[in-house]
């Protein structure tokens, strides 16, 4: 042991690194955690790299066990057997297929990430249809057996668990499947199969309700096909990933023309919005939201207007600030926000207005702006300038103006208001973004100077 040890100093001192292996001949083991040549990584460094990969596999696989059977039991006792065995055949499935094919190697994500983005944005679509054909009533009057008997199920109690927790679980599975980290695999079988399961129950109803449903233009039945053909083609995707990756469309910078032209085109959205909203609920979230456009706007022309975004760093961040944001919305419709507005400007907005525009309609396109921000299209980079500005600075009125106006005008203590409690986590992953976009655009900027 002396003798190598010795012979390590020499060689080291020397300047000449050497393994263990090539000093002592299988005396001591190469895994030895000495220094080594650049470049290389030895028997120990590998042997550790594939037990560290195996505890977090292992580490994603207990929370998700975990988290699916309380998420399950919650739901039993809360609603109802109905819901709660949707739930646990769901993540059953999904357990199943993630073990089976994409646990041990972990596919690429290019393939599986638009398909599943849109999955969301048509299942939040499908949502707003049933929102307008009264769903939660139909299924409650008509299902009721498999509600407990001290649960009611009305609008908000609707939207609250069968609606925001979905989407939400959605967006946060989004966050980890554009990152290709192993539980966003796990994620991407259980919304595939959510959206079968969905699009079939849909089916069914629209099928087999003829005269007691209202159909809307039978949108929901279309929609449910679009659903079953995305999330078919996600799973095959997912039990065959291997083949052709798509790639990410390189990007084409915009010339000065059409800069002008896509800018009028989104003033024009953003007007036709506020007029939207003032309408609605007066000139206070008016202020905030449009504000929050025009400050994207410029944001948008001065940076990724020129060069996109990098959607592998954005995107990530993108979903986890929309599955943020979306549990806030939930907050305001469990509390009422367009109420609280309404008190303090003195213009009454209906739950069905700040329903279409906040909860439903809004949401449509802001997830779609994730998988336009994956494509590097120019609305994806606009609506994530939008939504960091307005993240960063509309939502901290919820503490810091919307309490305080009403103190004035009502003559009371500072006290809640609605959305306060998660108003601040959507700035986090905003902030986050915001310094990629800035340190990326200097970066480029820099590299063009040079040249």
């Amino acid at each position: 042991m002396r003798i190598v040890q010795t012979a390590y100093q020499l060689f080291t001192s020397r300047g000449i690194p050497k393994r263990c292996s090539e000093i002592s001949s299988g005396v001591m083991e190469s895994n030895r955690p000495f220094p080594h040549g650049k470049g290389e990584v030895t028997i120990y460094e590998r042997k550790r790299g594939i037990s560290n990969m195996e505890n977090a596999r292992l580490t994603s696989l207990l929370t998700v066990v975990s988290s699916t059977i309380t998420l399950s039991v919650i739901l039993f006792i809360t609603i109802g057997s109905g819901i709660a065995i949707e739930y646990g055949l769901i993540s059953l499935l999904a357990l199943i297929g993630w073990l089976k094919f994409s646990y041990k190697s972990t596919p690429s994500q290019t393939n599986t990430v638009p398909k599943y983005i849109l999955g969301i944005v048509l299942i939040v679509a499908l949502n707003t249809v049933r929102y307008t054909a009264d769903f939660s009533q139909f299924i409650y009057l008509n299902y009721n057996q498999w509600f407990t008997e001290s649960f009611t199920l009305n609008h908000t109690q609707w939207f609250v668990w069968m609606v925001c927790l979905p989407v939400s679980l959605l967006l946060f599975g989004g966050y980890y499947l554009s990152k290709r980290q192993t539980v966003g695999y796990f994620f991407a079988w259980w919304g595939f199969i959510y959206i079968t399961i969905e699009s079939l129950l849909q089916l069914q109803i629209e099928l087999g309700n003829y005269s007691s449903y209202n159909h809307v233009y039978y949108l929901g039945l279309i929609l449910a096909m679009l659903l079953f053909n995305i999330s078919v083609s996600g799973i095959l995707k997912l039990i065959k990933p291997k083949g052709e990756e798509q790639k990410i469309e390189d990007y084409q910078p915009l010339t000065k023309k059409q800069k002008n032209l896509w800018s009028l085109l989104l003033v024009t959205f953003v007007m036709v919005y506020a007029v939207t909203l003032y309408t609605q609920a007066g000139p206070l979230p008016v202020g905030v939201i449009v504000g929050s456009m025009m400050g994207g706007m410029i944001g948008w022309r001065k940076t990724t207007s020129n060069i996109p975004a990098d959607p592998y760093k954005l995107v990530p961040l993108y979903l986890l600030l929309q599955a943020l944001f979306y549990i806030h919305v939930g907050e305001e419709v469990l509390t009422h926000f367009n109420r609280g507005i309404a008190s303090i400007s003195g213009l009454p907005w209906s739950d069905v207005e700040f329903d279409y525009v906040i909860t439903f309609l809004g949401p449509i396109f802001w997830v779609f702006g994730a998988y336009s921000l994956w494509k590097r299209q120019v609305f994806g980079n606009f609506i994530l300038w939008f939504m960091i500005v307005g993240m960063i600075l509309g939502e901290p009125t919820h503490l810091l103006v919307f309490p305080i106006v009403r103190m004035v005008k009502e003559g009371i203590g500072y006290e809640y208001f609605s959305g306060m409690y998660t108003a601040l986590f959507p700035m986090i992953p905003a902030i986050l973004g915001l310094i990629i976009i800035l340190k990326d655009h200097k970066k480029h900027k820099k590299a063009i100077n040079n040249v």
